[in-house]
């Protein structure tokens, strides 16, 4: 159905209220997001749900981008790649919305580049920084969701792997991010989320049960990235949308496995490890098969801070897309996008019925604002586009992970991940 299914109680000429018992009043979820939100409420409901989706995105483009200008080329390029090739569609779906699982993403894109940039700063202006962002994102992931803080302690576990020296110094500056593992620790086991790691007494567990939840599961990863649709999983996605996201997700990976060292295979497959087994884990408890009970939105934070850690260097050259390469994640992404956008503005703007190509055709609601829904999808689908062609360009670039003094010139470092054999002998992988 279309969205004008809502009730006249949802007008935004009706000012009345309704007592309802749907709510975060028994602490199911962590106050900090709910709290925040609470503050863009008014007596116009309309009014109130489009201040809260404005200050979400901007949230998001102001952390990411804070995070983006104190951080080196070898983490700044995870955060952008990380987040685009996670993005499509259910995160840009999540991210403006006014569900706590959109700053679960964010903070999963932001927190283990914060962490990484933190131990490895050399200034100490720019290590504060860094580790005030570090508690920024744990607020936003933690004070959001109880999975998101525990996904925190994963990122920031794999984090410590990735830097892990046996040195005084290395120890030092590692205790901040060790406390802020404590304290996601805590919010995960103090928020009623928690419960889902219980197992209800009555409910017989079975080892063949477990094995077949564990070949399900990435069912969830392809869902994560569109097949399952968005919403409430009832807004169809094109196949061509998650085969593009999740071709595109699953290249990225692949290429990242050329020319990494112990620690970073280790955290890798730390996170890999637990995208798998987590999901797993829940759902064999739950003794439900895949597909009930948890839903990929709760598992796409882990597959963002997969891909980030996975692209992350903190030496040698940074990683780094040929021209076709990051075209291909362009003209993919961006087009996997724009249909994934014109399908969620059909669901609500005609319903799934409607039969013509054209969004203004057939419309049973809308605002009254000058841009029709066809002008809605044109300047977003193009803004997404304009913006990976922006955010893109660095990736293509050959520059070192490190801008520091004494490290590998930017003008040596000529190879890619994808062509390991051209990198400079220097730029190594331990």
């Amino acid at each position: 159905m279309s969205a004008a299914c809502q009730s006249t109680g949802y007008a935004s000429s009706d000012k009345s209220f309704a007592v309802t018992a749907r709510g975060n009043f028994t602490g199911t979820y962590p106050p900090v997001f709910y709290f925040v939100e609470s503050l863009f409420v008014g007596n116009d409901i309309t009014r109130s749900v489009i201040a809260m989706r404005i200050a979400n995105a901007a949230l998001f483009v102001i952390l990411i981008g804070t995070v983006y200008a104190t951080s080196t080329p070898g983490l700044r390029r995870p955060l952008i790649l990380g987040a685009s090739v996670t993005m499509v569609p259910l995160g840009m779906f999540l991210v403006p919305s006014i569900n706590p699982s959109g700053w679960a993403v964010l903070s999963a894109i932001t927190l283990a580049v914060s962490v990484l940039g933190y131990l490895t700063a050399q200034d100490r202006p720019r290590r504060i920084v860094l580790a005030i962002l570090s508690a920024v994102s744990l607020l936003i992931g933690a004070g959001a969701r109880g999975d998101a803080a525990a996904y925190s302690l994963i990122a920031i576990g794999a984090s410590l792997i990735l830097c892990m020296r046996w040195q005084g110094a290395f120890v030092r500056r590692a205790i901040y991010p060790v406390v802020l593992a404590i304290v996601a620790a805590l919010v995960f086991l103090t928020t009623g989320q928690s419960g889902a790691v219980d197992h209800p007494a009555a409910v017989h567990l079975y080892p063949q049960n477990f094995v077949k939840d564990l070949f399900d599961v990435p069912d969830l990863w392809v869902g994560a990235l569109g097949k399952w649709g968005l919403g409430w999983l009832d807004t169809y996605m094109p196949p061509y949308v998650w085969v593009m996201a999740a071709g595109l997700f699953g290249a990225v990976l692949f290429a990242t496995l050329s020319g990494t060292g112990r620690r970073h295979a280790l955290a890798v497959g730390l996170v890999g490890l637990a995208t798998w087994i987590v999901p797993t884990y829940v759902q064999y408890l739950a003794a439900a098969p895949v597909g009930t009970g948890v839903q990929p939105r709760y598992i796409l934070p882990l597959m963002v801070i997969l891909a980030v850690i996975a692209l992350a260097r903190l030496d040698g050259p940074a990683f780094r897309l040929s021209a076709g390469q990051r075209w291909v994640i362009v003209i993919a992404l961006a087009t996997a996008n724009a249909e994934a956008l014109y399908m969620n503005l059909r669901r609500y703007v005609t319903g799934t019925g409607g039969s013509s190509i054209n969004l203004d055709v057939g419309g049973q609601w809308w605002w009254s604002i000058p841009v029709p829904p066809l002008g809605v999808w044109a300047i977003g689908a193009a803004s997404f586009c304009l913006g990976l062609i922006l955010l893109t360009r660095e990736l293509t670039v050959a520059a070192p992970a490190t801008d520091l003094p004494g490290t590998v010139d930017a003008a040596t470092v000529t190879g890619s991940l994808t062509n390991p054999s051209q990198q400079p002998s220097s730029a190594a992988p331990e």
